[in-house]
């Protein structure tokens, strides 16, 4: 007995026979999607072109998948490896978050001061926002590690 394999089409999300080189509904080429490259992807998004812009799972061309596993590992909590591939607005929210998690932590346990009352619940919020980055920064090492990540990539037009 055979066993089929499908494949989804990531710019219409169609689902097809692996063997397809062309898609059926949107007319990608999975073979020029297949060389496609994360530069370009940057280019096209520095320039508001985001419908040029499709992911991948796993590493292009020019991306280096130890490379990006190092800067996630080392400077993720930093949105570092978001930056690196080109996902800008990820990339600040994980600093943004990362900065406040760090000034909360230095106000209460460095500094040891308490606010009370509102203020208290706002630095737990912040806390909690922390956690989630944290989280998500140790959810971005495993989808790397495992080639999973969604990386942007551009078709040369």
């Amino acid at each position: 007995m055979k066993i089929f394999e499908n494949k989804h089409c990531p710019r219409c999300d169609m689902k097809m026979p692996k063997e397809v080189m062309v898609c059926p509904k949107c007319r990608l080429n999975f073979v020029k999607f297949d060389q496609a490259t994360n530069q370009e992807a940057k280019a096209a998004l520095k320039l508001g072109e985001k419908e040029r812009v499709l992911y991948r799972k796993g590493c292009s061309k020019d991306i280096k998948r130890w490379k990006l596993l190092l800067i996630t590992i080392f400077l993720g909590l930093f949105g570092g490896h978001n930056y690196y591939v080109g996902k800008t607005r990820r990339g600040v929210f994980f600093t943004i978050f990362f900065i406040i998690g760090l000034i909360n932590i230095i106000i209460t346990d460095v500094l040891n001061l308490r606010p009370s009352g509102d203020l208290w619940e706002v630095f737990t919020f912040l806390v909690l926002i922390w956690g989630v980055v944290i989280f998500m920064w140790v959810i971005d090492i495993v989808k790397v590690a495992l080639n999973r990540f969604k990386i942007p990539v551009s078709l040369p037009w």
